[in-house]
C-alpha cells in the first residue's frame, strides 16, 4: 500500500503544476504504453479538470479500458457506462461493456446488449459467444457444484499472487509469483500499481496441515531481478528452468521474453534467451511437460488466431527448442488464450477471454478426439464471473491450485481445489449377438481416459467394474471365436454417483452376419443414407478387429433373371467394400462377392422370435416360401433373402490384447 501511496502523490503533484491538456497527454502516454494503473490515476484527474465536455467521452473509454485490463470489472463498466451516455462511438464498445458487465457479476444486463448486438450482425461470433455464456451461466447456477475450492490464505498477501507450478520433489511445494512487500527491490510496475513481481515458495507442513508463509525463492540465484519476472517452470528432473522477464524499451511499452537455466554439475546456468522468443513479440506462461518433451508457452507473436494464443514448442535435448506451431483454431480465438497446462494423459487446460464462458477469463479443457481438441469449460466454482488463471494439477489428479481474482479475493489469489470421490460403478452383461446365449468366462479391459487399465474376467455372463470421476471409458470383451466388442461410457460432469448397466454382444466368427438396413432401389446398387449408418457401426467394429479379414457378400431373392441376380449381387457388395475402404479399413482385410439367388437364408433363433410364421433352421427357398399361406407371408420371406452379410474368413489375435 506504501507504494500506491506515493504514485498517488507524485500523479498528484504532477497534476498541481500541470495543465489540463499536458495531463491528458501525459495519461494518454502512460495507456499507450500499457502502465494502466498509473493510466487510471491520470485520467482520474483530468476528467475532473476538463471543461470541453467533447473530450470526456475518450476519457472516459481510456478510463474504463484501464480498469478492464488491471481486472477490476465493476469499476470498468461504470466508466464504459459514461462513454456510451457521453456519445463515444466505436463498433466493439457495447460489445466490451456487455463482457464487462458479465464478469462483474451482472449477467442479465449483458444479455439485452448481446442480443441487440446480434441483430446488428447476425454474424458477430463475439455477441453469439456472449450469449452462450450468459445461457451458461443460468444452467450452471441450477446444477450442484462440482469441486471443492479453498482460498489458501496462508500463502494469499494483499497483493497479486498466482501459482505457478506444483515443485518437483518429494516434498510438496508450490512455486508462486508474486508482487507482495517482501521482495527486495522496491521498483513500482505502473501496470498494476504493485512491485515488480517475483518467484517465491510455500511448502505444506503436514503437522500442522497447512501451507506456510511464502519465502522468496533462492535458487537459481540470477531470478528475483529488478524487472517484471513471470511464471517460472522446472522440469521434472530439476535440469531446467524457463520463465518470462519482462525486457525494457526505449520509449516503447516492455516486452516479455522466455530465458531458460541448465544445472550443470549442480550449478545454475546463467539465463539465455529461448532463440525464437527474441522477435519482439511477447512471450509468457512456459509449461514443460512432465515427460520434458514439449514446452507450451502463450504468445501474441505472428502467425497467430489473435491477440495471445498458445504454442508449442518440441524440446529435442537440454535448452534445445523447436520453432514453435500454433495450437490451432479449436484452441485459439481472436481473443486472448494464456496459462496452457498439459495432465500426464494429454489432456490441455488454459485461460481464455472469448471462448463462452462465466466471466473474465475463465479455465478450459481440451482433448484429442479424432484428431480434434474437443473444449469444455471447468465448472462453477473453478470458474467464476472474475478472471480464473494458470491451472495446476497433481500429475493426472483432479486436484491442484489455480488463481482468481473473484469476489473475496485480495486482488489476485490462489486457490487450491479437488473433485470429491465419487462412486461410479458398471455392471455388465455379455451375450451372444446371433443367439442371445450367456457367454460365461471371458476377459475384458477397461480403458479409462485418465490412464486408468483394468483387466477382469466376468463371471456366468457378467461383470462389475468401478469408474473414476471425469473420465471417458471402452469397455472392451475379448472371446474366443468372438470379435472383439466394445461399449463406451463416460463419468465427465456428473455430479453424483451412479450406476451404469450395459449389455455387450459379441460377434460370432463361424456364421454370417446379416447387415441391417442396407436397402437398394430396385435394380441397383448404390448405397442408401440410411445404409451408410448401418455400415459406419461395421466400420468400428472392424477398427476394434484390425486383423479380421471379412468377406462382404450380397443375396437376391428369386424373381427375375438368375444370371441379372448374380451380377447386380456382386455390385451390390462392391458398393459395400468401397465404402469400408472410404472409411479407413485396409482393402486386404476386404472381400467381396455377389450370391444372387443362389443361398437362401436360413432362419435363426433372432428371426424366429420376429417372425412367428418361421421356425428355426428352415430355409427360405422356392419351395419353402410357395408353401406360406399369404402373399403378405410370402413377400416378407423374398424381404429377407434380399440381404448384405459378413463373415469372418480369419482373424488373428492382436498380441497382449487378452
Amino acid at each position: 500500500m506504501k507504494i500506491k501511496f506515493q504514485i498517488l502523490m507524485a500523479v498528484v503533484f504532477l497534476a498541481s503544476s500541470c495543465s489540463v491538456n499536458k495531463l491528458i497527454l501525459d495519461a494518454n502516454n502512460s495507456f499507450s504504453g500499457n502502465e494502466y494503473f498509473m493510466a487510471a490515476e491520470k485520467y482520474r484527474i483530468a476528467i475532473q479538470k476538463v471543461k470541453d465536455k467533447s473530450q470526456k467521452p475518450s476519457l472516459y473509454f481510456k478510463m474504463a479500458e484501464s480498469y478492464r485490463h488491471l481486472g477490476n470489472y465493476p469499476k470498468a463498466a461504470v466508466w464504459y457506462k459514461n462513454a456510451i451516455r457521453s456519445g463515444y462511438k466505436d463498433t466493439t464498445v457495447e460489445l466490451i461493456y456487455a463482457d464487462v458487465l458479465r464478469s462483474a457479476g451482472k449477467p442479465d444486463e449483458a444479455k439485452s446488449i448481446y442480443e441487440s448486438e446480434l441483430k446488428k450482425d447476425p454474424k458477430s461470433k463475439w455477441a453469439s459467444n456472449g450469449l452462450e455464456s450468459v445461457r451458461l451461466i443460468q444452467e450452471w447456477k441450477e446444477i450442484p457444484e462440482l469441486y471443492q475450492t479453498e482460498n489458501l490464505k496462508s500463502i494469499n498477501s494483499t497483493a497479486n499472487d498466482l501459482a505457478v507450478q506444483i515443485l518437483p520433489g518429494i516434498n510438496p511445494s508450490i512455486g508462486l509469483q508474486s508482487s507482495r512487500k517482501e521482495i527486495p527491490d522496491i521498483k513500482m510496475n505502473p501496470v498494476t500499481g504493485q512491485k515488480y513481481a517475483g518467484f517465491f515458495v510455500s511448502f505444506f507442513d503436514s503437522i500442522k496441515q497447512k501451507w506456510s508463509v511464502p519465502i522468496l525463492m533462492k535458487e537459481p540465484g540470477s531470478l528475483n531481478s529488478p524487472n517484471e519476472e513471470e511464471f517460472l517452470n522446472l522440469d521434472q528432473t530439476m535440469q531446467l528452468l524457463v520463465y518470462a522477464k519482462a525486457i525494457p524499451q526505449i520509449q516503447k511499452p516492455a516486452v516479455s521474453q522466455l530465458f531458460y537455466i541448465l544445472k550443470k554439475d549442480g550449478q545454475w546456468t546463467n539465463p539465455v534467451p529461448v532463440p525464437f522468443t527474441a522477435d519482439g513479440s511477447d512471450y509468457t506462461c512456459p509449461m514443460i511437460t512432465e515427460n520434458g518433451k514439449t514446452l507450451w508457452f502463450s504468445s501474441n507473436r505472428a502467425g497467430g488466431k489473435g491477440g495471445f494464443d498458445i504454442w508449442k514448442s518440441q524440446l529435442s535435448g537440454p535448452g534445445i527448442f523447436s520453432e514453435p506451431e500454433n495450437a490451432g483454431d479449436e484452441i485459439n480465438t481472436s481473443g486472448n488464450e494464456i496459462y496452457p497446462f498439459e495432465k500426464p494423459n494429454g489432456y490441455v487446460y488454459f485461460s481464455s477471454d472469448f471462448h463462452p464462458g462465466l466471466g473474465g477469463f475463465d479455465i478450459f479443457q481440451v482433448q484429442k478426439n479424432n484428431g480434434k481438441w474437443q473444449i469444455d469449460q471447468l465448472p462453477p466454482p473453478v470458474n467464476s464471473p472474475g478472471d480464473d488463471l494458470a491451472i495446476q494439477f497433481y500429475g493426472n489428479l483432479e486436484k491442484g491450485f489455480f488463481s482468481s481474482n473473484r469476489q473475496g479475493s485480495r486482488g489476485m489469489d490462489i486457490y487450491s481445489f479437488f473433485l470429491p470421490p465419487k462412486l461410479f460403478q458398471c455392471f455388465g452383461k455379455i451375450h451372444d449377438s446371433e443367439t442371445d446365449s450367456i457367454l460365461p468366462d471371458v476377459n475384458i479391459r477397461v480403458v479409462g481416459s485418465d490412464g486408468s487399465s483394468q483387466k477382469i474376467r466376468s463371471v456366468n455372463g457378467r461383470f462389475q467394474a468401478s469408474l473414476n470421476p471425469e473420465s471417458d471409458y471402452a469397455i472392451v470383451v475379448f472371446a474366443n471365436g468372438y470379435l472383439n466388442a466394445q461399449a463406451k461410457l463416460t463419468t465427465r460432469g456428473l455430479r453424483t454417483a451412479k450406476e451404469f448397466e450395459v449389455d455387450i454382444r459379441p460377434i460370432p466368427t463361424n456364421k454370417p452376419i446379416q447387415i441391417d438396413n442396407i436397402n437398394y432401389e430396385s435394380g441397383k446398387w448404390e448405397l442408401l443414407p440410411q445404409a451408410k449408418s448401418s455400415l459406419d457401426k461395421l466400420v468400428d467394429l472392424l477398427k476394434l478387429n484390425p486383423e479380421a479379414i471379412i468377406e462382404i457378400s450380397a443375396h437376391t431373392d428369386d424373381s427375375g433373371d438368375e444370371k441379372f441376380n448374380m451380377e447386380l449381387s456382386g455390385k451390390r457388395a462392391a458398393s459395400v467394400m468401397q465404402y469400408l475402404g472410404e472409411k479407413g479399413i485396409p482393402a486386404k482385410n476386404l472381400n467381396s462377392k455377389g450370391y444372387g439367388e443362389s443361398i437362401p437364408l436360413k432362419v435363426n433363433q433372432k428371426l424366429a422370435k420376429q417372425y412367428e410364421f418361421l421356425q428355426v433352421g428352415q430355409v427360405l427357398n422356392v419351395a419353402t416360401i410357395n408353401q406360406l399361406e399369404s402373399e403378405k407371408l410370402k413377400e416378407i420371406a423374398r424381404g429377407l433373402n434380399r440381404r448384405t452379410e459378413f463373415r469372418v474368413l480369419q482373424v488373428r489375435s492382436v498380441p497382449g490384447s487378452k
